[in-house]
This record gives structure tokens, C-alpha cells and sequence, in this order.
């Protein structure tokens, strides 16, 4: 791909010294840093994927055969009564238990009867992935095609991963930032048979898109994105937020853009606790579209006179980004008008969140309940049980791991933030307070229910954690200890899963 634009100078760069001659301009280095270190092929991409793939699902099937054969598997008829995630003879289903359990029925079951307003929970799970379930079953069954297409858009995403990592932060970072994605305990989901990998793909695509100006691409893959999960609609953010950057040329927010994101951050805790969790993408929006617009200052007097938005030069430069950030939202409608006309309502689909126990309760409210759960289940677990009492299965020991889970996703935020161009953090960040805002607020429950698979897609994190894992001192120890405890965490998690432990 090329190197035309200031977005593709990776951030290792920036640690070079000056030259004593004054500082390195940016297209030389570039060039200089094309001519040493070229861009892998995908070919090459798709090789220096294949190990910690392959690793990582050899230890998610072996985990899963030693929890069934140890333990047992049983089949709890209440969730999948009609036997949708069996069938396939005894060995088979053993081997595809992992990927086969929880959601997977209910994506199975919409590839077999759609959207009937006879049962409305299914219109929860969006409508990309079950159909291409049912467009892929001539392969013999729906789980079959789940299982193809989980695992070829996995790895496709792994793949873009390390091509998007490799631009942005050097070879290495890349390299380390696939294998973060996939010991990571949530990366089971990715090849089960869920939407993640799918999402996986088709996000980390638009992203890598926009970076190259294929503004076609990113609105078909942004509308995708939006049929696939509802975190879909946040990708408008980071489309407009690299569109901003590459007309201003700006590597980071400017003291305007910082002003306007600390007032849209006001207005949005505040509306946060009253709203559904889709206002909270309206200050973000607004936020950004005002600072595209803007464009870079000038001295020029006679751009001075005219208005910057009626510029027919800039409107040009705009319409790609904006059009294509219009796509996205296409989708998300193209769901819910296909919805009406099935004869539901205009928000079931986000209503039905509310089956699960989810409310809109807003960010802050949702990291104090998280808070509270997490003592309330050290309490149940080591002291005097005077908290009340649990009543979500396990919800003793998830609860504090899930908060381990949100602090480590925070942390890692903050890194992005801090080394990454500005589209990323805004993509994680949003994504991040989708669960956030709307936990579960059921006593006893888990308020952050599900947020290890809602982590795994988010790429941005394991690109900033694949670039710190090969920085500072004890690098290696870092990689093996990490190494060890996520895949300790994944068999884990997969042999749970396996026995029809609600993990994620």
C-alpha cells in the first residue's frame, strides 16, 4: 500500500533521534524506513499469523476435550432445546463444543426462522452473520458454515491486525499485537460460532481502509459493520476522526478539537443516565463533524473571506469521509426498517436488551455497580456472607475477575491513547462505553456481563499491548508471563464454555 500520507508514519518512528542537520522531515523517513524494513505481503502476513493461530485453537480444543472427557457435558435443554449446536455424531460435537454454546444457538436459530414477531429476544442479534449462516449451510448445516466462517474471518482479521499494527507501530509490535489478540482469553469467541470474528474483520478493514482513503470500501464495510453488531455504529467516529487528520494533517487533537471533546464529554454524562446508550454517540458526532469542518488555519485573506464549508475544493475532500460515514448509519437503519416491516417496533431490537437484565444507567453508574459486585463477591468468597446473596451462577469469582478485566481494558485504553493517532482511542473508547453504560443492574448479578468478548474485537488494545510487550526492559519474561497466564485463561474459559458455564 502507499505512503502518501502523514496517518501511515509509524509511531516507532517518533523515537528516532534528530539528525544533527535538524529534525528528520516525515517523508524522508518514511522513505527511509520503506527502504529498510518494507511492508510484509499478505502472503508473508498470512505465514507470521499462522502459529500463534494455530497455537491458540489447539489449546482452546484440547481444553475443551480434556473439560468434556474430565467432567462431562451437559446438555441443558432449556438452552438449546431443539438441538441446534448437536447432530453432527459424537466425536464431532465433542470437538466443536467450544465454538457451539450460549449465543450460538440464537444465531443459529434466526439462520433457520429469521425475525418472527412470535418470539422478539432474536431481534437482539443482528442480522449479517445469521444469514450468512443460512447462505452457507449448503455446506451441510448452519453450525458447519458458523464454524467455516468464524474461523476464515479470525484469521482474516488477525491478518489485517498485523498489516494495520506493522504501519502504525514497526514489525515487531505488529508481530507481538496478533498473538496479544489471540491468547487473549476472549479471542475464543472469535472462531466460535458468534459474530466477533466476523466484527473482527469488517471493523479492522474499515479502519485499515479509511487509513488508505478507499472511502468506497470503508462504507460498504461500515455499513456491514452496522448489521453485525450493534457496536457497529460507533466505527462513524473513527472514520471521521481519520478523515479530520488527514485534511488537517494534525497527528493529534488541537486545543479547539480538545475544548469541543471536553464539552461533548459533560454533555454526555450528563444525558448518559436518561438516554438510550445511541445519544451517547451524538456528541461525539457533532464534536467531530465541527472540527472536520474547521480544516487547518490559514493566512490567507481570501480563504479568510469564505466560509471553510462552502469551499468547493473541501466539499470535494469531504464527501468521500462523509458519505461514508452516512453508510454506517445506512445500515443500522437497513436492520431496523427490515424490522418494521416484519411487524416489530422501531426500537425492539435495543429494547430487548432488557431480557438480559441490561439498562441504560450510564457510564459512571455502570463502573460503580462493577465496583460493588466485585467486593460483594470477595465477600462471598472469602468472609462473612453479609452482602447479598449472590444469585448469577459464579457470579462470586466473575465479578471480581471481570473488573480485573475492565481495569486491564482501561489501562490499555489510556496506552492507546497516548501512542496511537487520536481514530483509535475514539473507535475503543466509544465501543468501550457501550457495556459500560448499560450493565447489568439486576442484584447479584454481573454488571459487566460478556466484557472479555466484548474486548477481544477490540484491535486497537492489542495493537498498543503488542507495542508495549516489545519496549523497555524484560520483554521477553513479559512475553512468556502474559503468555502463559492468557492462554492459562483461555483453557479455562474454553473448557467452561465447554460445560455450559456462562463465561461470556
Amino acid at each position: 500500500m502507499g505512503r502518501h500520507t502523514q496517518l501511515e508514519r509509524p509511531a516507532a518512528l517518533e523515537d528516532l533521534p534528530a539528525s544533527p542537520a535538524g529534525p528528520i522531515t516525515a517523508p524522508a523517513t518514511v522513505a527511509g524506513a520503506a527502504s529498510r524494513d518494507a511492508p510484509l505481503s499478505w502472503a508473508e502476513t498470512a505465514r507470521v499469523v499462522l502459529p500463534a493461530f494455530v497455537l491458540t485453537r489447539v489449546a482452546v480444543l484440547v481444553a475443551g476435550i480434556a473439560g468434556a472427557a474430565l467432567w462431562g457435558i451437559h446438555t441443558d435443554e432449556v438452552y438449546d432445546p431443539a438441538g441446534l449446536t448437536t447432530g453432527l455424531g459424537a466425536l464431532t460435537d465433542r470437538l466443536v463444543a467450544p465454538f457451539a454454546r450460549w449465543d450460538a444457538v440464537w444465531f443459529l436459530d434466526i439462520a433457520n426462522h429469521g425475525y418472527p414477531t412470535s418470539y422478539l429476544p432474536r431481534t437482539a442479534f443482528f442480522p449479517l452473520y445469521p444469514g450468512l449462516l443460512r447462505a452457507g449451510s449448503v455446506v451441510g448445516s448452519p453450525l458447519l458454515a458458523g464454524l467455516l466462517i468464524s474461523t476464515v474471518c479470525a484469521y482474516g482479521g488477525a491478518m489485517l491486525l498485523h498489516r494495520m499494527t506493522e504501519l502504525e507501530l514497526g514489525r515487531r509490535a505488529a508481530r507481538a499485537s496478533v498473538w496479544v489478540l489471540l491468547v487473549f482469553p476472549g479471542s475464543l469467541w472469535l472462531t466460535a460460532v458468534y459474530s466477533e470474528g466476523l466484527f473482527l474483520l469488517i471493523s479492522v478493514g474499515c479502519l485499515y481502509a479509511a487509513r488508505e482513503r478507499q472511502w468506497m470500501v470503508v462504507a460498504v464495510l461500515g455499513a456491514l459493520a452496522a448489521t453485525t453488531r450493534s457496536a457497529g455504529i460507533v466505527l462513524v467516529v473513527p472514520i471521521l476522526v481519520i478523515a479530520w487528520q488527514q485534511q488537517t494533517g494534525r497527528s493529534g487533537p488541537s486545543p479547539r478539537a480538545l475544548g469541543v471533546a471536553a464539552l461533548a464529554g459533560v454533555v454526555l454524562l450528563s444525558l448518559a443516565a436518561q438516554l438510550p446508550w445511541v445519544v451517547l454517540l451524538v456528541p461525539a458526532l457533532a464534536a467531530a463533524a465541527y472540527v472536520l469542518q474547521r480544516g487547518p488555519r490559514t493566512a490567507d485573506a481570501d480563504a479568510l473571506e469564505r466560509p471553510r464549508l462552502l469551499d468547493p475544493d473541501r466539499l470535494r475532500a469531504l464527501s468521500g469521509p462523509a458519505a461514508a460515514a452516512a453508510m454506517v448509519a445506512v445500515g443500522l437503519l437497513t436492520f431496523l426498517v427490515g424490522l418494521r416491516l416484519a411487524g416489530h417496533t422501531w426500537t425492539v431490537s435495543f429494547d430487548q436488551q432488557q431480557e438480559w437484565g441490561r439498562r441504560n444507567v450510564g457510564p459512571i453508574d455502570g463502573v460503580v455497580r462493577s465496583g460493588r459486585s466485585a467486593v460483594d463477591g470477595l465477600e462471598q468468597l472469602f468472609g462473612p456472607k453479609v452482602s447479598p446473596a449472590i444469585i448469577t451462577p459464579n457470579a462470586e469469582w466473575m465479578n471480581p475477575l471481570l473488573l480485573v478485566f475492565l481495569v486491564l481494558g482501561l489501562a490499555a485504553l489510556v496506552g492507546v491513547a497516548r501512542r496511537l493517532p487520536p481514530a483509535y482511542a475514539a473507535y475503543a473508547g466509544c465501543a468501550l462505553l457501550l457495556p459500560l453504560s448499560a450493565p447489568v443492574v439486576s442484584t447479584g448479578g454481573e454488571p459487566l456481563m460478556s466484557l472479555p468478548r466484548f474486548l477481544g474485537v477490540l484491535f486497537p488494545l492489542a495493537m498498543w499491548a503488542g507495542w508495549w510487550l516489545t519496549r523497555g526492559r524484560w520483554q521477553r519474561t513479559r512475553m512468556v508471563v502474559l503468555g502463559v497466564v492468557g492462554i492459562g485463561l483461555l483453557m479455562l474459559v474454553t473448557e467452561l464454555t465447554t460445560r455450559w458455564v456462562f463465561v461470556a
